[in-house]
Formats: C-alpha cells, structure tokens, sequence
C-alpha cells in the first residue's frame, strides 16, 4: 500500500520500503591522521559501496560521517541482504588496502516496513529524507559487528540465507523488545 500526502508544499510518499544503515566499525580509531586523509578515505568508501548499492537497486538518502542510510524497493529484503554482503566484502578490501586496523568493519543494519519517504529542510537545504519507526530500528541495529536484521526482514530471508539470533534490544519508543538476528556470511 503506499499513500501519497501533501503537507502544504511537501509531497510525502507513505508506503513500505526495506531500510538499511551502514556505520564504519572503529572509525574515529582508525581514521586517517590528517582530516584530508580522512576524506579521501571517505569518499572512496561512498563511491565504492555507493556502486554497490545502486547494482542492488538501492538508493543513497543521505552520508552521516562514516554512516549512509539507504532505501529499496518493498519486498527486497533479499537483495538487500546480498548487497549488504558484498558492502562488507568491498570495504574490508579497502581496509586492507589502505594498512587501516583489522577490527575497522562494515556494520549493517536492515529493517523493512511502511516509512515516510519525502524532501524536508530549511530552504537553504532540502533533502530527500525517510523518516519512521523502521529507521529507528534500523539505526538500533545498525551497530551490530556485522549484518543484523529485524524480525520481518528475517521472515522474508530465513529461506535463502544462513542466520542466527541474536539477543533482543529494548528500545525506548516501543512496548516490547525488538527482535534481531545476524545474518551468517
């Protein structure tokens, strides 16, 4: 199902989507010394898993430092998940090439359901943003040392991927713990 709203100016689109964070593991450890060092590696790190994520038919919402928040397709929990593999295979390539700390890794957090997907901010600034309880559990298990799923994602891929489960997070906006499992590479 997906509504459309208007909202004065603002068009927003209400509908299901899959969600998926990604957060550099160690990054303030890690980090190059020098700040331009530190871009250089950024901006290689946004064009090689930005490449990825495209192939996979995700799209880029917007980079938070070291972290991206990314968007699909509803029902492309799988594809999310096998892109989620190959980001982290790419970026432990770029720690290896760039001699950073072995523990420096990809985390990656996936969650699927109904999101707001529209642009807001300042007029000096406005953006495509996705907002909804969905992003919030994505950015809760988005630290995971690893890939990490919430419990819809995991019904949709528990046929074609290896997982286990993992402890459940007490989160303060909702009633009951959410429930997460790692995907197993």
């Amino acid at each position: 199902m997906m509504d459309n709203l208007c909202l004065g100016d603002q068009d927003i689109t209400v509908a299901s989507r899959v969600i998926l964070f990604t957060d550099v593991h160690n990054y303030s450890m890690a980090c190059p010394a020098s700040a331009a060092d530190a871009f250089a590696f950024l901006q290689e790190m946004c064009e090689t898993l930005g490449d990825i994520l495209v192939a996979y038919q995700g799209e880029i919402i917007k980079y938070m430092g070291d972290a991206m928040l990314c968007l699909f397709p509803a029902h492309a929990e799988n594809e999310a998940v096998e892109c989620a593999v190959e980001l982290r295979r790419a970026f432990a390539g770029l720690v290896s090439q760039r001699g950073l700390p072995p523990d420096t890794e990809l985390e990656i957090g996936i969650a699927s359901g109904e999101v707001a997907v529209g642009v807001l901010g300042h007029r000096s600034l406005r953006q495509k943003d996705v907002l909804g309880e969905v992003v919030n559990q994505t950015a809760a298990i988005g630290h995971h040392r690893g890939i990490a799923v919430t419990e819809p994602v995991y019904s949709r891929i528990k046929a074609t991927h290896e997982t286990r489960r993992l402890p459940d997070l007490s989160v303060k906006w909702q009633n009951g713990p959410l429930k997460v499992w790692e995907v197993l590479e």
